[in-house]
């Protein structure tokens, strides 16, 4: 019997656990998409930012690289700011980094709630199928009970427990993938902070 089969056996609620491993494939390539350009923009910035020689670079690498880099909001913000004072710099600056991770959060929501929402399926359409087979036995019990034909209803009732179980696992591993990459992209943001005010303080701003 093929994986085919087995799925079309499983009845309805499988096409439901279909969506969701749709969704969370979605999901996990457009965030690994975006969390890689991300670092790969960050690199590159970092690079040329510690290397400027005056604001006006400074400037000009915060323009170029704002759609692509949370540091380049950063970088932007900073020098908008009308004031040097220290804490409120760091502030501000630490409240941009805190949005822009915000906004690469967005989606993870959604993947742990069909990482938790996705076996619970399972387990609902293994409680319907068992609720089918046990109505079966009430229905034979006058002439029989067919136990090869009740062991079936049994076996198909638990497919979409193993279904659901796969589809969650598997949503679950990636989404914590994806939050410790999330999580060193915060942490780098962080490191950066105190960079950032140190190098306007060494071009005189």
């Amino acid at each position: 019997m093929t994986l085919l089969n087995l799925f079309f056996q499983g009845g309805v609620l499988m096409y439901v656990l279909l969506l969701i491993s749709i969704l969370v494939i979605s999901i996990v390539i457009d965030k690994y998409r975006l969390i890689r350009l991300v670092n790969v923009a960050q690199d590159k910035l970092k690079g040329e930012l510690f290397a400027s020689k005056n604001l006006g670079s400074l400037s000009e690498l915060a323009s170029e690289n704002a759609q692509s880099s949370p540091l380049a909001v950063m970088l932007a913000k900073m020098l908008s700011l009308g004031t040097d004072e220290f804490a409120l710099v760091k502030e501000s600056l630490e409240s941009t980094a805190n949005m822009e991770l915000h906004k690469l959060e967005k989606g993870m929501g959604w993947l742990s709630t069909f990482a938790a929402v996705a076996p619970l399926i399972g387990f609902l359409g293994t409680v319907i199928g068992m609720v089918r087979v046990f109505m079966d036995i009430q229905t034979q019990s006058q002439s029989g009970v067919d136990i090869n034909l009740l062991a079936g209803g049994i076996w198909e009732a638990m497919l979409t427990t193993i279904g659901g179980l796969i589809v969650g696992i598997i949503a679950i591993v990636l989404y914590n993938d994806l939050i410790q990459k999330l999580e060193a992209i915060a942490k780098d943001l962080s490191d950066c902070v105190i960079q950032l005010i140190i190098k306007k303080k060494e071009l005189g701003a």
